[in-house]
């Protein structure tokens, strides 16, 4: 009742205010209306994106599981610490972030099907006002257990060429991989102390300023590395007791993804999307084909892939 009471009041004051302000309006200076400040981006940035495929194959050629659904999960937050758009240093920031791997035929006793856990921490300046440097600290770990820690280093650099106006930007980089320690990144290649230089490009053709709500991306790369590091003395490239030629290629990658923006939900909730693709893999270092042996996807080198496409789907959101 007390609340019915005040509504009434309220009511009442309103009535008689408009009636005062209708006798005194030729007698007030009418003001125009403040502005309304503009949209300030947020300095702190998240992002969260699930994938779904029937392979995992990883940006260093080893094919890790072959059957069965991948679901793969990576969410973060960032933060930046100093922008200006005038200055030779346009922005810095900081970020981290987890990812988890979920593969459905692990069947693992004690963690079902994560495979693997990633958590990494970083930092990223953009200079110049098209460079962009970025550096990570990334860890895997492995649930399941039978394999150690990795410990991993990571420094690109990418330049953006979008202020050139072209129909399909580029955005070439290149980029430094360490391993720290633990287990050998590709199985038989050295344990710690080694890593690869990866060369590569991210073609993208933006038709949504077309009319046209989809965004293609090529992501393409070439990795080379030391030949230990691809494989550290480890045989079976053919009969159980062949060497493996020693090469310091590594993996070619490219392929296409369709990112389509999902513009009907409101945008206080975020910048979602969709997404579909393939990317296709040439494992170029035998290697690679012997660590198919150890993973599981292949029973022997004979049956080893050496050419793999790995189609997937996914969504995601970011602010």
């Amino acid at each position: 009742m007390a609340f019915e009471k005040r509504i009434g009041l309220g009511f009442a004051v309103a009535i008689a205010a408009s009636f005062a302000g209708s006798v005194l309006a030729a007698d007030l200076t009418v003001k125009a209306p403040q502005p309304v400040a503009a949209f300030t981006p947020s300095d702190i940035h998240g992002f969260f994106d699930v994938s779904f495929g029937g392979d995992y194959i990883t940006p260093r050629g080893v094919h890790v599981t072959g059957t069965g659904l991948t679901t793969q999960i990576a969410t973060g937050l960032s933060a930046d610490i100093y922008k200006n758009k005038n200055g030779f240093i346009n922005k810095v920031s900081l970020y981290g972030g987890v990812w988890n791997d979920l593969w459905s035929e692990q069947n693992s006793p004690t963690v079902g099907s994560w495979k693997e856990f990633d958590w990494f921490i970083g930092g990223k300046v953009q200079f110049g006002q098209s460079w962009i440097a970025d550096v990570q600290y990334v860890e895997f770990l492995f649930p399941a257990g039978g394999v150690s820690t990795q410990r991993n280093l990571q420094a690109t650099l990418t330049y953006d060429d979008t202020s050139w106006g072209l129909p399909v930007q580029l955005k070439p980089y290149i980029r430094g991989w360490y391993q720290f320690s633990g287990p050998s990144n590709v199985l038989v290649g050295k344990n710690g102390d080694s890593g690869y230089v990866e060369f590569g490009a991210t073609p993208t053709l933006d038709l949504t300023t077309r009319g046209i709500g989809v965004v293609l991306t090529a992501p393409t790369w070439v990795s080379v590395g030391p030949k230990d590091y691809w494989n550290r003395g480890v045989a079976g490239c053919g009969t159980i007791a062949t060497p493996c030629a020693t090469s310091n290629a590594g993996v070619f990658s490219t392929g296409l993804t369709a990112t389509v923006p999902v513009t009907w939900i409101p945008s206080n909730f975020g910048k979602w999307a969709v997404r579909g693709g393939f990317q296709y893999y040439h494992l170029m270092n035998d290697s690679l084909l012997l660590a198919q042996t150890l993973t599981g996807t292949a029973s022997s080198y004979a049956t080893a892939k050496r050419d793999i496409v790995v189609g997937f789907a996914g969504l995601g959101f970011s602010f």
